[in-house]
């Protein structure tokens, strides 16, 4: 409806009409009680005709009234005239940042030129960063109240004649809602969906500020408007749209699929600037900078560097900016720039220029230690350019730039162990481990391809060739990057031995690995005195000769070294790489460098441009084991001797617990937490169903032991394959146990009974593992990777009858309690709970979720938590230290300093 000046709503009366658009018209009017003037916004009539859309608007409203910030637009109040709403909105005088960018005659000299469609003229930097900085106050004011924007455009923001920016039509998005009629969409540029759309998720915004998730009509939560400040700012910086078309498709399409132009952008952009627009305009938002907060740091930072810029010219006398701020994150900033400029120093510095600085600092994190110990692989990697590194926590991996504050996960590569990462030469992709698929994931987002069904690997690299080395058991395998069968390309004849760490040489023809014969390992854990040695292989014929007798982790570097890893300590010598040799003796030049207990894998890595990331000490992984009641909260923790606990279970009397730590099985008495040694070698350990014995895994077997350490312990299971056991019936007549085929690498569930050959449970196209019986016998609960991740499923046993699902979001290490009317499970750092109804047939509940916490996750077979019989207690593994920190050691144009310390001929 349209209101005449004069028209009076309420105390306010209207004096002229200042726009309109889809959600409505806006006028200018008086209140006339308190002698301001207000804008009034008069909502769509279809508010009118709509009770239940009023009344959510009303609510919605109420929320939006509570926002008090100088550079958000206050909502005054809510009127009706007749019965059309109307909103009191505070009256902000001044040009829009639309007609500041693309200007109406009168508001700047200069209009688009014919034809360039959404093109304008730019702000000048030291105007476009103060407006974009309080643009960012605002939404992070609303932010901290749980207030989304949705609709942040140009028109949308106001700029006053004193420099105040002030954001219109805060969270009026989604206050006024879908239900818009389609004419009125197509007038708008605020496009929606209809009510039907709703409950699917809605398109609202504008075309060009949308973000991708917002264009598809997905659920929206604050990084879509941290995506549109983005565009903002972009648009201020250039005079452009940052993604435009002829039509509201063209437009679509642009911001699902173009790439942002920041060559768009003007010449002497702050690098600061650069990287906001970067982080803020990641199409996949779980690469999206996540906290607007953290973007206005950064953008105060590069707005106070620009003014120093414009005031002040550098002098011989004056030091650099960095040299006088002390952080940490402009420390990290220059040294990459360094590192990215040694090898093009090293070419064309004069003889007489001084050598690049090498630059140490620290990246602390805290995260899950079962990924810091390893199973056999390194957790973390550094890109051939030194710039950025990818990770392993949890259950993702997470990509983080040296000069970045935030890691953040790579699209595609989340779920169950993404482990092992590696980057491919060109630095965009990275190959990884995950349920027994060897895969890559491209950094800038995307589906993850697996490239080949395969075993764990121990340890892998990515070559010039475009194929993927592959360290296993009994040889090193090699698969093309593009996918493909695995190729056996170097053999090792013995059952004992295993190849780690991989590396093509620069011929393509010859690699590097790593020989470990494993029975020398104490318990599967890596010392010293292991038998590790340094060898050199012909990819053509497979034999393979040994460069250096003790060592671990060889990689040879474009600076003419070999270096590896001795007892926690990398040593380098010169290496001739064509003829694959050492032409000098090995130095020792870090020390402290951790390694994983299996197969002694050194946790470290070399960029080609010379920056070394390490992570040092020996005793990451120390647990201690704590009970925590249902709602999460713990009790002091069981008084044992820390150690590397990585498998825990509950006797069946509550008493004791048995465990497996690097000096073998222990068990422990729950009260008095003395320790007794059962076995010097084993993992795995269960109890059997009278608690009078533990049954535990060696090498390719299984065993049973008195629970007292007396005794000899008696095989039960042998194979040829890597075994474990899970679960035992409640008769103590049939033991359930995980086998990895020796064809698929995939896990299978086994069942073995006395006197008779072990027989298949539990096989097929996928891993199947952690199968638990229930307290009567009937049912086995165990997971299954079928759907892509790890859900928890129960079926009759032996059989025959089909499964039931159990988890619903991804959950693993099922337990039985209460008798079999509940099973608990994990899913990454929480612990769930499912009822359960066994009569008159198998019925689930939905799960619950009882706690969370930073307790130990479970790795693999590991299962690092059990439940007390009754559900009402569980005990958990978490670290000794609880506030432990633990870093990534950095040093920057490391070679420079090798080059030093041991020339090369």
């Amino acid at each position: 409806m349209s209101l005449q000046p004069g028209t009076k709503l309420g105390v306010y009366e209207i004096t002229a009409q200042i726009g309109a658009g889809g959600m409505g018209e806006v006028y200018r009017a008086h209140d006339t009680t308190l002698d301001r003037d207000v804008a009034i916004k008069v909502l769509p009539d279809a508010f009118a005709t709509d009770p239940e859309r009023l009344a959510r608007f009303e609510r919605e409203a109420k929320v939006l009234a509570s926002l008090n910030h100088p550079n958000i637009a206050a909502i005054y109040g809510l009127e009706k005239s007749g019965e059309t709403p109307a909103l009191i909105l505070e009256l902000v005088e001044g040009p829009t940042l639309q007609d500041l960018i693309s200007p109406s005659p009168g508001l700047r000299p200069s209009s688009p030129p014919s034809g360039e469609r959404g093109k304008g003229k730019p702000l000048p930097l030291e105007e476009a960063l103060p407006v974009a900085r309080q643009i960012a106050e605002a939404l992070e004011a609303a932010h901290e109240q749980g207030i989304i924007h949705r609709d942040l455009k140009p028109a949308n923001v106001k700029v006053k004649s004193d420099g105040t920016v002030k954001v219109l039509d805060f969270g009026l998005a989604k206050a006024l809602g879908p239900d818009l009629s389609d004419t009125e969409a197509a007038n708008s540029p605020t496009m929606t969906m209809t009510a039907a759309a709703t409950k699917m998720g809605v398109i609202m915004g504008t075309a060009a500020y949308m973000a991708p998730e917002q264009a598809k009509g997905r659920q929206v939560d604050k990084r879509a408007d941290i995506w549109a400040f983005g565009v903002l700012l972009f648009e201020m910086l250039t005079g452009r749209q940052a993604f435009g078309g002829t039509d509201i498709s063209e437009t679509l399409a642009a911001v699902l699929k173009t790439d942002l132009d920041l060559d768009a952008l003007p010449e002497g952009t702050p690098r600061g600037v650069r990287r906001v627009l970067r982080r803020c305009l990641q199409k996949d938002r779980a690469q999206r900078s996540r906290d607007i907060g953290d973007v206005r740091l950064d953008l105060s930072e590069a707005e106070d560097d620009t003014a120093v810029a414009t005031s002040t010219e550098p002098t011989e006398s004056q030091p650099s900016a960095f040299w006088q701020r002390p952080t940490a994150a402009v420390a990290i900033a220059v040294g990459v720039a360094l590192a990215a400029g040694f090898a093009a120093w090293t070419v064309t510095r004069p003889p007489d220029a001084a050598p690049p600085r090498v630059v140490r600092f620290s990246i602390p994190f805290v995260e899950q230690l079962g990924q810091l110990r390893g199973t056999g692989r390194r957790f973390f990697a550094i890109a051939p350019t030194g710039d950025q590194l990818v990770y392993a926590a949890g259950t993702s991996l997470f990509l983080r730039r040296l000069d970045d504050a935030d890691a953040v996960p790579i699209a595609g590569a989340e779920g169950f162990a993404a482990i092992g990462p590696i980057f491919s030469p060109d630095g965009q992709w990275v190959a990884y481990f995950s349920r027994n698929r060897w895969m890559k994931a491209a950094i800038a987002g995307g589906p993850a391809v697996t490239l080949a069904q395969g075993p764990n690997p121990r340890g892998m690299s990515w070559g010039d060739d475009d194929a993927i080395l592959v360290g296993r058991d009994r040889g090193i395998l090699r698969v093309p990057a593009a996918g493909g069968e695995p190729e056996l390309v170097v053999p090792l004849e013995g059952a004992t031995l295993t190849g780690t760490d991989p590396q093509l040489l620069p011929d393509g023809r010859h690699l590097l690995f790593t020989l470990v014969d494993t029975s020398t390992l104490q318990n599967r854990v890596f010392s010293a005195q292991m038998a590790s040695t340094i060898a050199v292989a012909s990819l053509d014929t497979g034999e393979y000769s040994v460069l250096v007798e003790s060592g671990t982790g060889a990689r040879y570097l474009p600076t003419g070294h070999l270096v590896y890893v001795f007892d926690g300590t990398i040593f380098a010598a010169p290496f001739d790489a064509e003829r694959r040799e050492l032409t000098g003796t090995p130095v020792s030049l870090v020390e402290g460098i951790s390694q994983s207990q299996n197969f002694g894998i050194p946790q470290y890595d070399v960029s080609d441009d010379g920056t070394l990331v390490y992570v040092s000490g020996s005793n990451l992984g120390m647990t201690e084991m704590v009970w925590v009641d249902r709602s999460g909260s713990p009790s002091p923790p069981i008084p044992s001797e820390p150690d590397i606990y990585s498998h825990i279970r509950l006797s069946p009397d509550q008493r004791r617990i048995v465990s497996d730590a690097p000096a073998g099985v222990w068990v422990l008495d729950v009260e008095r937490g003395a320790r007794l040694l059962v076995s010097p070698r084993g993992d795995h350990p269960i109890w059997t169903p009278d608690g009078e014995a533990v049954t535990y895994s060696q090498a390719e077997s299984i065993f049973v032991q008195p629970a007292d350490g007396s005794g000899q312990s008696e095989e039960i299971v042998t194979g040829g394959q890597s075994v474990r056991p899970i679960s035992w019936t409640p008769d103590g007549q049939t033991l359930l146990f995980e086998a990895v085929s020796e064809d698929t690498g995939l896990v299978e569930i086994w069942t073995a009974q006395p006197g008779a050959d072990a027989a298949p449970f539990l096989q097929g196209a996928q891993s199947y593992g952690g199968p638990q019986m229930s307290p009567d016998g009937r049912w086995v609960a165990y997971v299954s990777y079928e759907t892509g991740r790890m859900e928890v499923y129960v079926q009759p046993f032996p059989g025959p009858g089909g499964r039931v699902p159990i988890s619903t979001d991804g959950g693993r290490a099922p337990v039985w309690t209460r008798g079999g009317r509940e099973i608990v499970y994990r899913n990454d750092d929480a612990v769930m709970a499912v009822t359960i109804e066994t009569e008159p047939e198998f019925r689930a509940g939905l799960p619950e979720l009882l706690f969370e916490g930073a307790f130990l996750m479970d790795a693999g077979a590991h299962r690092r938590y059990d439940a007390a019989a009754d559900g009402d207690r569980f005990l958990m593994a978490r670290s000794s230290r609880a506030d432990a920190t633990y870093e990534l050691q950095v040093v920057l144009n490391w070679h420079q300093e090798l080059l030093e310390r041991v020339p090369v001929p």
